[in-house]
Formats: structure tokens, sequence, C-alpha cells
């Protein structure tokens, strides 16, 4: 017998996890450009890394340092 209902595709979420649950439209960027116009760039993650986006260790270190001056800018502000 053959099953007419819908299937789902099984595909992952392009989009970061904030985005995707507010509904709003992701560019995909780390941080997303919405996730640091709202400051939220800490919370900006995805479910699933892309395999087409490797970053390699020195791409992840500067990232990481760029992230670090910025919390570091956040908390003078404050």
């Amino acid at each position: 017998e053959e099953d007419h209902r819908k299937r789902r595709r099984n595909r992952t979420t392009q989009s970061c996890v904030n985005c995707h649950t507010s509904k709003r439209m992701c560019d995909r960027k780390r941080p997303c450009g919405r996730c640091t116009q709202l400051g939220l760039t800490g919370l900006c993650v995805y479910e699933v890394d892309d395999p087409n986006q490797k970053h390699d260790d020195q791409d992840e270190k500067s990232r990481l340092q760029k992230r670090v001056a910025e919390l570091e800018g956040v908390i003078r502000e404050v």
C-alpha cells in the first residue's frame, strides 16, 4: 500500500538558530548580520556546520581574537 501523505524533506537548517526561531532572514555569515545588529553575536550559532565552509585553525583563531576584542569593548562601555 502506498502512503499518500506528504513526506518532509530532510534538509539541514542553513540559518543560525536565532534567525530560524524568530523566522527572520539570515545572511549565513558568522556571526550573521542580524545577530550583529542586535548585539547577539555570542548567541549566533548554527545547528550544523556546513562542511563546505571549512575553517582552518588560523581563521578560527583570528575570529576568536576579534570576538574577544569586541567583548572587551562592550565591557569598557559598561
